[in-house]
């Protein structure tokens, strides 16, 4: 068993404990209200920490609430490393944006004001936020959502389990390219 405590800047200070085949995050305030991702199945996916990428083999609760968990692929585009978080009429979505973080978005796609922050699991099995700032785009001032306590709780112990990032068919075109010209 490992812990890992974490900030969360915007709500208490959230505790992740890995075991082999789970990864639960509570807010120290509260530890009876728990996000749990729990693997089923066996172990697949070496670079995922939870150990798998079959949606079927996840088992997922927030609260005791059932959370319904999609998980992509995690292959040669960055689409394929979204992770869909469906629970209590809500929905989250992981998308990765480019390596090492990924947006936390309310909905399965993101609009230009759905998105939370960026979050960017660490190697020590930490996840860092950085939570949304108001922009202008077009003359238009966006203001981003602030996630509820459990959003925030879910986004993040979902990052801690499924990792965050990925990698985009630019970004090996583009190292490939570059081993070839000098």
């Amino acid at each position: 068993m490992h812990t890992v405590r974490i900030e969360t800047a915007l709500y208490d200070d959230v505790e992740l404990v890995y075991q082999d085949d789970s990864v639960a995050g509570y807010y120290l305030s509260t530890p009876s209200s728990r996000v749990t991702f729990v693997r089923t199945g066996p172990q697949t996916a070496d670079r995922t920490p939870l150990g798998t990428r079959r949606s079927t083999d996840i088992r997922a609760t927030v609260g005791g609430d059932p959370i319904a968990v999609q998980l992509g692929s995690a292959r040669v585009v960055k689409r394929s490393y979204r992770v869909r978080l469906a629970y209590r009429d809500r929905v989250l979505m992981l998308a990765a944006k480019d390596l090492e973080s990924s947006a936390l978005i309310r909905g399965d796609t993101d609009r230009g004001n759905d998105s939370f922050g960026d979050l960017t699991r660490e190697y020590d099995g930490g996840v860092s936020a950085f939570w949304g700032l108001p922009f202008t785009f077009l003359r238009t001032k966006l203001e981003p959502p602030t996630p509820t306590a459990d959003e925030a709780l879910v986004g993040m112990t979902a990052a801690a389990a499924f990792g965050t990032g990925g990698l985009s068919v630019t970004t090996i075109a583009m190292s490939a390219l570059s081993s070839v010209l000098p």
